[in-house]
């Protein structure tokens, strides 16, 4: 698992980019996930593929998972938060949202999430008891409220506040108490108290700029929960890209090769090979070049039947 690293800036934490079918930058994506070493999952859920980045280094995967989409007649990427903080991670975000950006699009979805140290109890419980029933962000209708509680392990009641649960408004929020969920999902306690505060912005709302660095509209819906700071920049929605990156170009050997020394398939092979006795790995060998139709010289041999 990731270490855990708080959002001391509002922060994309999900992103949902939705193309015509027919219209998409497809191309585009598969030479992104090769030059940055994603591999694709085994299908489990038809129209639907799936990439996780996988470490070259230590050949361990990375939190999250990329989700290409092509239901319901359109053509829909889903990059997780844990995909997100890989990309930026990896030095990579400028060229993600030049690829995104090179075909007509509407974001779906956008959570910006930003991480403040302060007891999340006692944050909570001031939003219950401040908007009990309802509470309007920014200039749309009341949202209905509702608060889920927990005990952390120092005995505090916590959990997460909502405003808009399960509704189908534009922008909806929840603000949680990160230090008990990293324990829950991880057993690991922080050694500071940590709230989150979360917004979703839906379809018709955001765009990329507001994906790329989403301050401005974080700030411009945050004031009913938490203070903006006094120079939080203005949002005017803009869609004339804040990032600049020149194309990335993978020859079919470079990603041939990434393929291979980051395949977790080939190095579970190899540990049974390994298992076979000291000629195991010539026998992997064997095998792969049998399945091929390769002798050992490299040469092309026609493949058996049966």
């Amino acid at each position: 698992m990731d270490d855990f690293v708080p959002f001391l800036t509002p922060t994309a934490d999900w992103l949902d980019v939705t193309y015509s079918p027919d219209h998409n930058p497809a191309e585009l994506l598969e030479e992104f996930l090769i030059a940055h070493n994603f591999v694709p999952l085994p299908a489990t859920v038809p129209n639907q593929t799936s990439y996780q980045y996988i470490d070259a280094a230590s050949l361990t995967a990375c939190q999250g998972v990329l989700q290409i989409s092509t239901k319901h007649r359109a053509y829909r990427i889903s990059a997780s938060g844990g995909v997100l903080s890989t990309i930026r991670k990896i030095g990579a975000w400028n060229q993600y949202f030049t690829m995104l950006s090179s075909c007509p699009y509407r974001i779906t979805r956008l959570d910006a999430a930003l991480d403040v140290f302060e007891d999340a109890s006692a944050v909570l419980a001031a939003l219950d008891l401040k908007y009990p029933r309802e509470v309007s962000l920014s200039r749309q209708r009341s949202l209905p409220t509702k608060m889920l509680t927990a005990r952390r392990i120092d005995g505090a009641r916590s959990g997460t506040w909502y405003a808009g649960h399960r509704s189908r408004a534009r922008v909806t929020a929840r603000i949680y108490d990160k230090t008990l969920e990293v324990f829950d999902r991880t057993g690991i306690p922080l050694l500071d108290l940590i709230t989150r505060y979360e917004f979703t912005f839906r379809e018709g709302v955001a765009n990329l700029n507001d994906a790329y660095n989403p301050a401005s509209i974080f700030y411009a819906h945050c004031t009913a929960v938490v203070s903006p700071p006094v120079d939080a920049p203005v949002w005017t929605p803009s869609d004339v890209p804040a990032w600049v990156s020149e194309p990335v170009e993978v020859l079919p050997y470079e990603a041939l090769l990434r393929r291979v020394s980051s395949s977790l398939d080939l190095r579970s092979m190899e540990s049974l090979a390994d298992r076979v006795g000291t000629e195991g790995r010539a026998v992997l060998l064997h095998l792969i070049c049998k399945v091929y139709g390769i002798d050992s010289t490299g040469i092309r041999f026609k493949r058996a039947k049966g």
